[in-house]
């Protein structure tokens, strides 16, 4: 009986993470995409700093 029991939690458990594959997925994207733009961010910031001539009167 408690095969059967730890076999019904397994499968239970997959469906679950069937279920929500999507929603991590959008999750994963959403902060790589948020990860991008804070590096450009950077990118830039660190521009300015070492090549101020470039930005001058911006």
């Amino acid at each position: 009986m408690k095969m059967l029991e730890h076999i019904m939690r397994v499968i239970g458990e997959m469906a679950r993470q069937v279920w929500y594959l999507p929603q991590t997925v959008r999750n994963v994207v959403r902060r790589r995409e948020a990860k991008v733009v804070v590096s450009e961010q950077e990118a830039e910031r660190l521009d300015r700093i070492r090549n101020p001539s470039k930005y001058r009167g911006k």
